[in-house]
């Protein structure tokens, strides 16, 4: 109970505190399941609108890049607009920003409203930061926020991708939109009746917003974003496009950092980045989020070995939840106890991942099975709930408070814009390579007195003149099973390559983690939150 008295929430006098703060969960919950795009349905959006998974995850990573680009202008915005009028303008626009993504055919249109949407997230988010962080930690302490908030935020997405999967094919894909859509005007409809009024005149700063540097650091985000994921469809420099935005990115990076550096009140203070313990922090959120991106490889074995449906391919991550809790577990009662060395858990949070690429490239056989895959997930969900959690306190542990809620946007930006992109289009592209030469040697055996290609090829043969189709039909109906038991027997060698590789670059990564000195001491202090923790 003392947790609820102690609540930042704007209710009205006459609402019990409890309800308060399920008025608080209830706006959080949309916000973790919105997007402007959901990977949960590429399949059923790319065969209806006639689009490429491509332009999907465009449209994904935007959100991330849109939340980043706003977080440094929260707080300008804050003082001058009541909590009320921020949450009712922002779910109110992400009704209709759901709506025209819901409608549109053109992923342009999608794409653009995906970035809106990261923008409004962010703020709402914010909002939800600042009203629960009593409940969650009444202390104040970073560590114990994190234990809480981060399960919460990382379970929504994972739910997201299995009940879009599972909208899609029991209805269609515009229901997660309007799911979603109901969700939104459920929260709208609790903040008019819980929240209180409060006058409060609208002096929107647009002087002291530079716009210019947002536009800078948008445009880079965006561009780096589209050229991961376009790459191989486009064929990398053989696209105008990316050759242009290639030779681009630069110029438009080195403007956007000339301008903080020259403005007295720049948008990003770049001095986030003197801190030694930001920059390593940044570094092990990027090799998390490469090593959980892995994913991508699974997929592909879920969907061309296994042959399971979207369903079922989206619901095995709902495994990861029971990891995050347990990662979260791990961490509230390190930093509580600490008597364990920092490097102890960093190493542990990788060799959780360790144990997952081990488990798949084991696994990973034609004859698998789909069961197996349970146990590898929730090592990945514990491994990337250690190393987030562990590595958000760690690289605020010398900043300046005034510096967090920059480091808001440098750690969105590096964990969940570009990392996730640049690795999804590392993995795609390796694997596409690894199979075609695993082909190209198995290929060489594939000859009538091999044993082992012939007996497919001549009952594939035999079943297709039993059903009465000419010799020609027939042989090349065998011809095209043989090649498809190749593309498969490629796919496997490829897999198991890349995923060995990983593993082993993972391992390596585990071993130098455990002599790492992250502290020179044992204790590591306790940071108080700030409002950065997305």
């Amino acid at each position: 109970m003392s947790r609820l008295q102690a609540l930042n929430v704007p209710i009205r006098p006459w609402v019990p505190r409890w309800l308060g703060l399920v008025t608080a969960f209830v706006i959080l919950l949309p916000i973790m399941l919105i997007n402007g795009a959901y990977t949960g349905d590429i399949i059923e959006v790319s065969g209806t609108l006639g689009v490429m998974s491509e332009d999907i995850r465009m449209a994904y990573y935007a959100t991330s890049a849109g939340m980043a680009i706003a977080y440094p202008i929260i707080p300008k915005l804050r003082p001058v607009i009541t909590t009320k009028t921020v949450l009712l303008s922002d779910l109110m626009l992400q009704v209709v920003l759901s709506l025209i993504c819901a409608n549109v055919t053109k992923m342009e249109i999608v794409i653009a409203c995906s970035f809106f949407i990261g923008i409004l997230k962010a703020f709402v988010m914010l909002e939800f930061i600042i009203m629960t962080r009593p409940f969650f930690s009444p202390s104040n302490v970073r560590s114990e926020f994190y234990a809480y908030f981060y399960p919460l935020v990382f379970s929504g997405g994972q739910i997201s991708m299995a009940l879009t999967a599972q909208l899609a094919y029991s209805y269609q894909w515009q229901y997660m939109y309007y799911f979603v859509i109901i969700l939104l005007l459920v929260a709208i409809l609790f903040v008019l009746i819980c929240f209180r009024y409060a006058r409060r005149p609208i002096n929107f700063p647009f002087r002291e917003i530079d716009w210019k540097s947002m536009l800078l650091g948008s445009s880079v985000l965006l561009m780096i974003i589209y050229v991961a994921t376009y790459g191989k469809t486009l064929d990398w420099f053989s696209s105008d496009k990316i050759v242009a935005y290639t030779c681009i990115i630069p110029v438009l990076l080195w403007l956007f950092v000339y301008r903080q550096k020259v403005r007295k009140v720049p948008y990003i203070r770049l001095t986030v980045l003197n801190s030694s313990k930001a920059l390593i922090g940044y570094l092990f959120m990027v090799i998390t989020m490469v090593l959980s991106s892995s994913s991508s490889l699974l997929t592909s074995y879920l969907n061309s070995v296994l042959r399971v449906d979207s369903v079922h391919a989206n619901s095995l991550y709902l495994w990861m939840l029971p990891g995050f809790i347990c990662g979260a577990i791990i961490c509230f009662w390190w930093f509580r106890w600490q008597r364990w060395r920092f490097r102890r858990l960093i190493a542990w949070g990788m060799t959780c991942f360790a144990i997952y690429l081990a488990i798949l490239y084991f696994g990973i056989r034609p004859d698998g099975t789909y069961e197996m895959l349970y146990l590898p997930m929730f090592f990945r969900g514990m491994g990337m709930l250690i190393l987030f959690i562990a590595f958000g306190v760690y690289v605020v542990e010398d900043m300046d408070p005034k510096l967090t809620i920059y480091n808001a946007f440098f750690l969105i930006t590096f964990r969940s814009a570009l990392a996730p992109a640049l690795a999804a289009s590392f993995f795609n592209n390796m694997i596409y390579r690894m199979q075609l030469q695993s082909m190209s040697v198995l290929s060489e055996t594939m000859r009538m007195d091999n044993p082992l290609a012939a007996g497919p090829y001549n009952q594939a043969l035999q079943n297709a003149l039993a059903q009465g189709r000419p010799l020609e039909d027939a042989t090349q109906l065998a011809t095209n099973t043989l090649y498809n038991t190749l593309q498969v027997q490629g796919l496997l060698l490829g897999l198991k390559t890349l995923i060995g590789y990983t593993l082993l670059f993972t391992i390596i990564m585990a071993v130098i983690s455990r002599f790492i000195p992250f502290h020179k001491t044992l204790k590591v202090a306790i940071v108080r939150t700030g409002e950065d923790m997305v």
